[in-house]
C-alpha cells in the first residue's frame, strides 16, 4: 500500500512540477481539511436539517438572520487583513511573535466596539424572541481574535490542527442541539448551540497552540506593523465586508421584505449551496502556500501552478451544479420535507454561484499576491451594487426565486465576466475561460495524437 502511495505522489510531482517533498507535505495539510470538510458537511447536513424541520421555517428564519447579521460582525472584526496576517506568516516565519501579537491586539479592540455597537442596533430595532437569539449569537464576536493562532498553524502546512478545532466545536454544538430537538427545547436554545460552535472552534484553537508549544514565541505589539495593517486595511475591509454583504444580503433583505418565513424557505436552499463553498476554501487553504512560493521560482511556474488549480475543479463544480439543478425539487422534499417544498426553486438558481464563488477565491489569493488589493474591492463592490439592482428587478416581481437569480448573475459578472475590462484580470479571464474548456481541449489533443 505504501509502495502504490509513493507512485502516486511521483506521479502527482511530475505531472505539476511540485517536489515530492511539497506533494507530501500539501497532499498531507489537504487530508486533514478534507476530512473535515466531510464531517462538516455531514453535521451540517444531518443536524442542520433536522434543526430546520423542528424549528419551521419562521423559528429557522430568526436564528439564520442572526447567523447573518453575525457573519458581517465577523468581517468588521477582522477587518479584512486575515489574508496580508495569513501572506506576511508565510513569508515571514522569524516575525511571527509580532505578526500574531500585534494582529491579537487589533481584533480584541474591535470586537469589543463591534458588539456593543450590535447590542445597540438590537434594542433599538428588536423585541422578544428575535432581540435575545441576536443577542445570544453575537456574542462569540467577542472570542473571534484568537482565530489569530489559526494562521499559525496553516503557515505551518499544519492545517490539521485548525481541522481538529472545528470537528471539536462541529461535534459538541451537533449533539448540543440533537439533546435540545428531542428535548422539545424553544429557539433561544438553539441560538445559544449556535454560539457554543463558535465559542468552542476559538477556544480548542487557542488551546492546542498553547498545548503543542506555539505560545513559547513571546507575542509583541510592534506599532510600525500595526500601522502598515491598518494603512492596508480600508480597502481590504472593505472587500471583505462587500463580499460577505452580497453572500448575506439576501437573508436579511427578505427578512425585512417578506418575513421570518420565507427568509427561513430561502436559507433552507442557501444552506445546501454554501455547503459546497467550503470545497474551494479547503483546497487554497491546504494548497494555496504552493502558489505564493511559486512566486518566487518565476511568472511562469507561478501561473501554471494556478492554472492547475482551475483546470483541476473548474469542472467537477459546474457537473455539481447541473446535478443539483436537475434534482433540486427531490433533493429538498427528501431532505427538508413539504414545509420547505418552495425552496427547490431557489437551490436550482443559486447553486451555480459555487463555480463563481471558486473563481472568486482564486481571484483573490492572485490580487493578494500580486499586491494589487483594489481590484479585490472592485469586484466585490460590483457583486454587491448589482445584488441590490438585481433584487430590485427581480426579487419585487418573482419573490425568493428571484432573489436567488439576482445572486447567481451578479456572481457571474462580478466573479467572471468582469475580468476581461481589466489589464489587471484578463490574463485571469482567459486561464479560467481555458479552466471551463479544459476536458474538451484536453480530449482533442489526445485524439490528435
Amino acid at each position: 500500500m505504501g509502495n502504490i502511495i509513493n507512485k502516486l505522489f511521483q506521479i502527482i510531482s511530475k505531472k505539476t512540477g511540485f517536489d515530492i517533498i511539497g506533494v507530501k507535505k500539501y497532499s498531507a495539510n489537504f487530508s486533514y481539511l478534507i476530512g473535515e470538510y466531510i464531517f462538516s458537511l455531514m453535521s451540517s447536513l444531518i443536524v442542520g436539517i433536522a434543526v430546520a424541520r423542528y424549528l419551521g421555517p419562521e423559528s429557522y428564519g430568526i436564528i439564520n438572520f442572526a447567523i447573518s447579521v453575525y457573519a458581517i460582525c465577523i468581517v468588521i472584526t477582522t477587518l479584512g487583513i486575515d489574508d496580508i496576517i495569513y501572506k506576511d506568516m508565510v513569508e515571514n516565519s522569524t516575525n511571527r511573535g509580532f505578526i500574531e501579537g500585534t494582529a491579537l491586539f487589533l481584533k480584541i479592540i474591535v470586537s469589543l466596539i463591534v458588539y456593543v455597537i450590535v447590542c445597540i442596533y438590537g434594542y433599538f430595532s428588536f423585541t422578544g424572541e428575535k432581540l435575545q437569539v441576536l443577542l445570544i449569537i453575537n456574542f462569540a464576536v467577542l472570542f473571534q481574535p484568537f482565530s489569530v493562532f489559526s494562521f499559525v498553524f496553516l503557515s505551518l502546512a499544519e492545517g490539521k490542527y485548525a481541522s481538529i478545532s472545528r470537528i471539536i466545536s462541529y461535534s459538541a454544538s451537533s449533539i448540543f442541539k440533537i439533546i435540545l430537538i428531542i428535548i422539545g427545547a424553544d429557539i433561544k436554545y438553539f441560538a445559544f448551540a449556535v454560539f457554543l460552535d463558535y465559542f468552542l472552534l476559538f477556544f480548542v484553537v487557542a488551546f492546542i497552540y498553547k498545548y503543542k508549544g506555539y505560545s513559547k514565541i513571546k507575542l509583541q505589539i510592534n506599532y510600525d506593523y500595526l500601522k502598515s495593517l491598518i494603512k492596508k486595511a480600508p480597502v481590504l475591509f472593505l472587500n471583505v465586508l462587500f463580499f460577505t454583504s452580497f453572500l448575506k444580503f439576501n437573508t436579511i433583505y427578505i427578512s425585512y421584505i417578506y418575513g421570518d418565513f420565507h427568509a427561513g424557505i430561502y436559507n433552507a436552499a442557501l444552506r445546501l449551496t454554501e455547503a459546497f463553498y467550503l470545497i474551494p476554501a479547503v483546497i487554497l487553504t491546504a494548497f494555496f502556500p504552493a502558489v505564493i512560493k511559486a512566486k518566487s521560482l518565476g511568472e511562469e511556474e507561478y501561473i501554471r501552478r494556478i492554472s492547475i488549480f482551475l483546470s483541476a475543479f473548474t469542472l467537477p463544480f459546474i457537473l455539481i451544479s447541473l446535478f443539483v439543478t436537475l434534482f433540486s425539487p427531490f433533493i429538498i422534499h427528501l431532505l427538508y420535507g413539504e414545509k420547505y417544498e418552495l425552496s427547490y426553486i431557489v437551490l436550482a438558481v443559486t447553486i451555480w454561484s459555487v463555480p463563481l464563488i471558486f473563481f472568486s477565491t482564486v481571484t483573490s489569493k492572485y490580487f493578494i499576491i500580486e499586491n494589487k488589493v483594489s481590484q479585490i474591492f472592485y469586484r466585490s463592490f460590483l457583486s454587491f451594487i448589482l445584488l441590490i439592482l438585481f433584487n430590485k428587478v427581480f426579487t419585487n416581481s418573482y419573490g425568493i426565486f428571484g432573489a436567488g437569480l439576482a445572486f447567481s448573475l451578479s456572481a457571474f459578472i462580478s466573479f467572471y465576466l468582469v475580468d476581461i475590462f481589466f489589464k489587471e484580470s484578463r490574463r485571469l479571464f482567459l486561464i479560467k475561460t481555458k479552466s471551463i474548456f479544459f476536458p474538451f481541449t484536453y480530449i482533442i489533443k489526445l485524439l490528435k495524437k
